[in-house]
């Protein structure tokens, strides 16, 4: 493109607003500057094309046949300036799909908070892939994961949500029946709810100050599913270690009673919660609303 063509650039949105108004004066007050100031430049642009582009008169002003075919492109020119506009707030307005990784025990809290986000902004799609192992976020392309972890990895812009924590507990009614373990050893006599793909080999381990024990429990019904697990507990299938976030409102209802309250569970998939992303991501907008919500929502859940 030569330079006399961006030089003329001003002087081609005038005459398609001189047109489109069909007045210097109206077209001036478009503009914003003076109609003589608009006269000028459209004076100027036909001595570029060493052609007349306009008929003026003190009554009218009469655009010609060569001004029509002129016009016809300098509108295109205004209408793509309009939608350099229209495409900045399509680049702002946050839009795409998110992909979140995040523990297995966090399913049905992660999916309880879409709905909410999904209505809040509707250009943005959502996926979810609960897996307890640590999927690497370049290679499996995940925009977000969420991690319980003491040790952020390296290379990662990580924002700190909850401390993960487990709770020992069990029904009223599995009590009144088989009694409270008053000693982790005395687990070994229960039936225990786990939280594992299958019932073998599960074991649990406490500690109490200085002490510290682990044991190996068995019992008849297993999930890897945190709710799933709370659900069985509440239905007096054993006794069960379930997430403390989980586990607060029927602890507090008195639908199950803390087992062991003195010993700590110190297992697995425990700590604290953390969302990770990568820095070059951090301009996104989809992943700032993203990570703006789930923080609104999951900060200090405990």
């Amino acid at each position: 493109m030569h330079k006399v063509h961006i030089d003329m650039l001003p002087c081609m949105a005038a005459f398609a607003v001189v047109v489109e108004m069909g007045s210097f004066i109206d077209a001036s007050t478009k503009l914003g500057v003076s109609a003589s100031a608009v006269s000028r430049q459209i004076s100027k642009l036909e001595e570029a094309l060493s052609m007349r582009l306009l008929e003026r008169s003190t009554r009218q002003l009469k655009v010609n046949e060569d001004g029509v075919k002129i016009y016809s492109h300098c509108r295109a020119l205004l209408h793509s300036s309009s939608r350099v506009f229209e495409l900045k707030e399509e680049l702002v307005r946050p839009q795409g799909l998110i992909r979140i990784s995040a523990p297995k025990m966090m399913n049905n809290i992660c999916i309880q908070l879409m709905p909410e986000f999904l209505k809040k902004y509707p250009d943005i799609n959502v996926q979810f892939i609960f897996d307890n192992s640590e999927l690497n976020l370049i290679s499996n392309e995940i925009d977000l994961s969420i991690r319980i972890t003491d040790s952020p990895p390296l290379g990662l812009i990580g924002r700190k949500l909850f401390n993960v924590g487990y709770t020992l507990c069990a029904s009223p009614d599995y009590i009144a029946e088989y009694g409270i373990p008053l000693h982790p050893t005395e687990l070994a006599e229960h039936s225990c709810i786990v939280m594992a793909d299958n019932l073998e080999g599960e074991k649990w381990a406490f500690v109490n100050g200085d002490d510290s024990v682990q044991i190996s429990v068995r019992g008849r019904y297993c999930s890897n599913d945190s709710e799933a697990v709370l659900e069985a507990t509440l239905s007096d299938l054993g006794i069960a270690c379930v997430p403390s976030a989980i586990a607060e409102q029927a602890l507090r209802d008195k639908r199950l009673y803390s087992v062991l309250p003195h010993w700590r569970y110190s297992g697995a998939s425990q700590g604290m919660a953390w969302l990770l992303y990568q820095p070059n991501r951090h301009g996104s907008q989809k992943l700032k609303v993203m990570v703006d919500y789930l923080l609104s929502k999951l900060y200090c859940i405990n």
